[in-house]
């Protein structure tokens, strides 16, 4: 038995392994990564629209009290001038008091106008803010699970691979593993498929004699160029 079958199969386990090792690595570097920091910046800006709102808001109810209490006062005014007995100087004065009230009036309710505005703007901003904190988050959290999903799906194959691995190795004699573990050595892939009489390894002719050696008898042979394992290519379909 030429066990050639067993040694493409092996080649391919390994192979396999090679790129699970590969995406691991990747996988591990993109988990390292999701640190939530975007998230954080997201939420400290949505931590920040509403110090603001409330401070805005206390300024708000603070000129509605100034006004109520202005009015009040404009009240009383209006009563001392249109009373009788009061002198002209105190009639001026008392005039003065209450145009500059008014003034007063004018400017806190313009201030709150824009008050409202900003109120307004702040609260759609920490509505929009925490719609996009919540979809990035469920994103983010998501991502995860795929990506622990695949990360729990890699270790588990990697697993039964390995152990796949080692049974080949058991079975396959010595003499053929100390050269495919040189082939390996060298930066090959150790086995090549005989495609057309030509190596698909490195894609050159073979020899008649190591054509008939392998299509016919089934002998182990090698390519006369690159040195790799040939096998026929009936039998890695078969396989």
């Amino acid at each position: 038995m030429n066990y050639l079958k067993e040694m493409w199969r092996l080649q391919n386990i390994e192979v396999e392994l090679v790129k699970l090792r590969k995406e691991w690595t990747q996988i591990k570097e993109w988990l390292n990564r999701e640190t939530g920091e975007d998230l954080a910046e997201i939420q400290a800006g949505i931590n920040e629209a509403r110090e603001q709102w409330e401070l805005c808001k206390g300024e708000y109810e603070e000129g509605v009290s100034e006004i109520e209490t202005i009015g009040r006062k404009l009240e009383q005014f209006n009563s001392q001038l249109y009373e009788g007995g009061a002198q002209s100087k105190e009639l001026v004065s008392i005039q003065q008091n209450i145009e500059q009230l008014r003034r007063r009036k004018r400017n806190l309710e313009e201030k709150q106008l824009s008050s409202i505005q900003q109120l307004d703007d702040l609260e759609q901003k920490i509505a929009n803010e925490t719609v996009r904190f919540q979809r990035l988050d469920e994103q983010r959290k998501s991502r995860l699970n795929r990506l622990m999903e695949r990360r729990d799906e890699i270790r588990e194959r990697y697993k039964d691979l390995k152990d796949q691995r080692e049974e080949l190795r058991k079975i396959i004699p010595n003499f053929m593993m100390v050269i495919y573990n040189d082939l390996v050595a060298q930066k090959k892939r150790p086995m090549a498929i005989l495609t057309d009489e030509n190596c698909s390894g490195c894609g050159m002719a073979q020899t008649v004699l190591n054509v008939n050696a392998l299509k016919k008898s089934g002998q182990y042979t090698r390519c006369s160029n690159c040195g790799r394992i040939l096998i026929a290519g009936d039998e890695v379909e078969q396989e």
